[in-house]
């Protein structure tokens, strides 16, 4: 029976399942998916913990991540469907996003629908820093993302006769439901979210869903053609998502299934100035995922893992001038199929050596009105690593390897590289840690950037570009440099800092082509030379009742002009970002306040342009009461309190609340979450 439950992993590419331990003695699934407490990770990590999340008024993992110094994150601030996360100066396609140990699906366009993800039964999100390329590829160099979701479990009872244990059957949940306020346009926003579990002494099925409605504002402007248009100021949204998860699990491992189901609908202006401020982008996207997930153990000392996933996008484009005779409307329309296979095995045999190997396929499909015929792709990579502790753990070794290979489906020749990785970390006290590794990548072109066009709505002027892939381009190598140090000082409070340094040959990037055009004409080229380059510091203290987490993230990025012989600067990177959070649970009334700041430096838009946006300055502050032993939270919240107030224009003049898409004044809102069951 065990062997062919073991087949049936190995067939269906089963992916881990992990049982949660308390929350005073956390287990993480690291990088390398080794189970371990979160203090011996090698990788420089961090940790969103579901109370974090709640403190922060977060709804998505997106708001969530925004309270990280060194982690980038746009695409819901003007409401665009293009979402973006950044670590290290590396955006989309370089950050691995993954739900309990399974990458995400992304859109054609690279990004994760991090903004879709609701925090509903979330227990916390892990962030780990710097390259992983060996275990994942270079869709991880920038770092790697863990969202970790909360699992019911079964109470036990003995019975009389047999003392042998019975489960009870346990069903739990929650609501929330959310309502803003923008008084000083007369606007309102909507947001609805909810979980269910049910869970046995074997199995566990859990329901997270959510809804998130924002009218827009419309305003009206006049065309010399057409008179009097109507124009989408800000966005009008409509966001959906759905995950259920089924698992069985027993002393042997894990079996499971998942689906997954997120759609989008998303009007906004295009050009925000000129003639041709009438015109709208419309983007409607539907993403399905499903998959199987497991794990097999034979003893303590070996296991196996893995999962087989499908990845369907879906993405319709709609671009319509409203200029009277002159009206134009112009679709595209493009879909894309993944199917990715993952298995891993773990043996540890002996207390020194924790050793990793396994192998990944990924075949990627995709089909538009930008190109005649359905592409394909595929890769595939087998990849090893030890995890070598000596000297009682004081010191921990990380070697490993990787083997990536591509075969042409269509046309073109066979690419392959191998590349090492080595991690290194060093306790001299039982609150120090230091940390470093190096990992050299390996990344090859996907067909979005050879070959999709992409209309671009982010902002006014030069912001707004159609994008055009590229079918000659070469696969991008690279050497990534990480250090870390973390320190805990007299229990009252922690520091992390750390730096890194990135050098990537033939780097993947868009270079606009054409600038007079309007909209900006761009392509994916090949830059000969570029780095990315800079550090973080967070430091953080949690008492009773007060929690304090500030932090600062430089980021310095740059390509080599073979034209001009010298180095410039990379766009769309944000310099210099800063983060503050403090929340205080008022004694007697008990009733928990928080405040949020986040500030981002204004960004070079165009290489070599000398065009830079507005910086983008940000005030929330949230309260908070339970109430029925703790199931019921009542909380409101004002968002943009500062009512748009920032310090730098951008370099055409734009403010913070234009190049935004962002609305007049603060928004405030009042919800309640209910929780039920256990």
């Amino acid at each position: 029976m065990k062997w062919c439950i073991f087949f049936c992993i190995i067939v269906f590419s089963v992916q881990l399942l992990f049982s949660q331990e308390a929350e005073d003695d956390v287990i993480v699934v690291d990088a390398d998916k080794i189970e371990q407490k979160i203090d011996e990770s090698v990788e420089q990590k961090k940790t969103i913990t579901g109370e974090d999340i709640r403190k922060s008024g977060s709804k998505t993992v997106g708001e969530a991540l925004k309270t990280l110094p060194d982690v980038a994150v746009s695409g819901a601030t003007a409401g665009n469907a293009n979402e973006s996360v950044t670590m290290q100066g590396l955006g989309n396609g370089y950050v691995k996003i993954m739900i309990d140990g399974v990458s995400v699906s992304t859109d054609i366009s690279g990004s994760t629908p991090i903004f879709q993800i609701p925090v509903e039964n979330i227990e916390r999100i892990e962030v780990i820093k710097g390259a992983d390329s060996v275990l994942y590829g270079s869709d991880a160099m920038g770092g790697v993302i863990n969202i970790i979701t909360k699992r019911g479990k079964a109470d036990s009872e003995k019975e009389d006769a047999q003392g042998t244990e019975k489960a009870k059957l346990k069903i739990g949940g929650g609501i929330t439901e959310e309502v803003g306020f923008m008084p000083l346009i007369l606007g309102w926003k909507n947001y609805a979210a909810g979980n269910l579990t049910v869970s046995g002494k074997h199995i566990s099925n859990t329901l997270i869903g959510s809804f998130d409605f924002n009218p827009g504002k419309e305003r009206m402007t006049e065309d010399a053609l057409a008179g009097k248009i109507k124009y989408y100021e800000n966005t009008k949204k409509i966001l959906g998502f759905v995950r259920d998860t089924f698992a069985w699990n027993d002393a042997w491992g894990s079996v499971g299934a998942y689906g997954v189901y997120s759609g989008s609908h998303q009007i906004s202006n295009y050009t925000k100035t000129g003639l041709d401020k009438g015109a709208d982008m419309t983007y409607t996207a539907h993403r399905g995922e499903f998959g199987f997930t497991g794990k097999y153990i034979w003893n303590d000392k070996l296991y196996a893992d893995g999962f087989l996933a499908g990845k369907l996008y879906f993405l319709d484009n709609v671009y319509h001038v409203k200029a009277g005779m002159h009206s134009s409307l112009s679709e595209t329309h493009s879909n894309s199929f993944d199917a990715e296979n993952d298995v891993r095995f773990h043996w540890k045999p002996n207390k020194i050596n924790d050793i990793t190997f396994g192998a990944n396929i990924d075949l990627e499909s995709m089909e538009g009105t930008s190109f005649e015929k359905r592409k394909y792709a595929l890769e595939a990579a087998l990849f090893a690593q030890d995890s070598i502790s000596l000297f009682d753990a004081k010191l921990t070794l990380v070697p490993g390897g990787r083997l990536d290979f591509s075969p042409p489906l269509q046309k073109g020749s066979v690419l392959f590289m191998a590349t090492p990785k080595i991690g290194v970390k060093y306790n001299p006290t039982e609150k120090t840690a230091l940390r470093f590794s190096y990992g050299m990548g390996y990344k090859i072109p996907t067909l979005k950037e050879k070959h999709w066009i992409f209309k671009h709505s982010y902002a006014p002027g030069a912001g707004n570009f159609i994008l055009y892939g590229n079918p000659n381009l070469v696969p991008e190598k690279s050497h990534s440099f990480n250090i870390g140090v973390e320190q805990n000082v007299k229990n009252l409070f922690k520091v992390s800092a750390g730096g890194y340094f990135n050098y990537i040959l033939d780097l993947i990037d868009s270079v606009v082509t054409d600038a007079s055009s309007s909209p900006q004409i761009r392509e994916y080229r090949n830059v000969d030379k570029a780095m990315t380059y800079g550090g973080d510091i967070l430091i953080s203290s949690e008492m009773d009742r007060l929690t304090v987490k500030t932090g600062y993230a430089y980021t310095g990025a740059k390509f080599f002009d073979k034209d001009n012989g010298r180095w410039e600067d990379l766009a769309l990177r944000v310099a210099h970002r800063v983060t503050a959070y403090a929340s205080y649970r008022i004694p007697r009334i008990e009733t928990t306040a928080a405040l949020n700041v986040q500030w981002n430096s204004p960004q070079l838009l165009t290489a070599k342009s000398g065009y830079y946006t507005p910086d983008y300055f940000m005030v929330g502050f949230d309260v908070s009461k339970k109430f029925l032993d703790d199931k019921l939270e009542v909380y409101a919240g004002v968002d943009n309190m500062l009512n748009n107030l920032h310090f730098v224009k951008g370099t055409n003049g734009e403010t913070q609340e234009k190049y935004y898409g962002l609305a007049e004044g603060f928004v405030v809102r009042v919800g309640g979450k209910y929780s039920f069951g256990h």
